[in-house]
C-alpha cells in the first residue's frame, strides 16, 4: 500500500510540473467552453436552456474522454519510449500498483477539471447547477474508468507518439463530433445517429446534462448509467485481454 501511495504522489507531482500538460488538460477545455459560451453558436437550437448550459456538460464529457484517449495514452507511450516503465518493473513494485497509481492520478486530475469548468460556468455564465453531486460523482467515475482503460489499451498497440497519433485520432474524432457534445444527435443524418447512439460519450454527456440541470431522479439518469456500466465491463474485458505494460 505504501508503494502505491508513493507512486500516486510521484504521478501527481509529474502532472503538476508538466506545464504544457496542465495547459492542455485544464486550461484548453476552459478556453473552448468560454469561446462557445460567448459566440452566438447556439442561437439556432430550439431549447429551453441556454447554449452555455447545454454545452457545459458536453465539454465535461469531452474532457474526460480526452484525458484517457489522449492524455493517458500518450503518457504511457512516452514512459515506454523512454524506458521508464522497464526501470519500474525491475523494482519490487508490482505491475498493478503502477497501473492503479497512474489511473488514480489521472482521475484526480479529471475531478480538478470538473471543478474548474463548473466554477467558470456558474460564476461567469450563470450556468444552471442544481448540486446533484451523487450523480455527477458516479458519472465521472464511470466515464473516467471507461476512457482511461481505453487509453491504456491504446498504449498497448503503440510504442511511440507517431504510432499512437493515428489511433487516437481515429478514435477521438468520431467521439468528439458524434458524441452529443456540441449539438443534439437528433440533428445528425440517420446513419451517423445510429453510430452516435452506440458511443459511450453520448450517454456521459446526456447524464451530465441531467445531473447539472435536474434534481436526482434515477429514472432520468438510469439509462445513461446502465449503458456506461455495460461499456465499462466491455472495456475491462478488452483491457485485461490485450493490455501490455512491458515494452516489446
Amino acid at each position: 500500500m505504501n508503494s502505491f501511495i508513493e507512486l500516486l504522489k510521484a504521478n501527481l507531482k509529474m502532472t503538476v510540473r508538466n506545464r504544457g500538460g496542465i495547459f492542455w488538460t485544464i486550461l484548453m477545455p476552459a478556453f473552448i467552453y468560454i469561446a462557445l459560451s460567448i459566440l452566438p453558436i447556439g442561437k439556432s437550437m430550439n431549447s429551453n436552456v441556454s447554449y452555455s448550459d447545454y454545452v457545459l456538460p458536453g465539454i465535461l464529457a469531452m474532457t474526460i474522454m480526452q484525458g484517457g484517449i489522449y492524455g493517458l495514452a500518450y503518457w504511457m507511450v512516452d514512459l515506454k519510449s523512454r524506458g521508464v516503465i522497464k526501470r519500474f518493473l525491475v523494482t519490487p513494485i508490482k505491475e498493478w500498483q503502477l497501473i492503479l497509481a497512474v489511473v488514480a492520478s489521472r482521475t484526480v486530475t479529471i475531478f480538478v477539471q470538473m471543478v474548474v469548468l463548473t466554477l467558470i460556468g456558474v460564476i461567469f455564465f450563470n450556468a444552471q447547477f442544481v448540486g446533484n453531486f451523487f450523480s455527477i460523482i458516479i458519472l465521472t467515475l464511470l466515464g473516467a474508468a471507461i476512457f482511461l482503460l481505453l487509453g491504456l489499451l491504446i498504449s498497448s498497440f503503440a510504442n511511440s507518439y507517431e504510432a499512437a497519433a493515428p489511433i487516437t485520432s481515429a478514435i477521438g474524432l468520431p467521439l468528439t463530433f458524434l458524441g452529443n457534445i456540441f449539438f443534439p444527435i437528433d440533428g445528425l443524418p440517420k446513419a451517423l445517429k445510429v453510430i452516435a447512439e452506440i458511443l459511450p460519450i453520448t450517454y456521459l454527456a446526456d447524464g451530465f446534462r441531467a445531473a447539472y440541470l435536474l434534481p436526482f431522479d434515477f429514472h432520468t439518469i438510469g439509462k445513461d448509467i446502465l449503458i456506461l456500466g455495460i461499456w465499462l465491463i466491455a472495456m475491462l474485458v478488452l483491457t485485461i485481454s490485450f493490455f501490455k505494460l512491458k515494452e516489446d
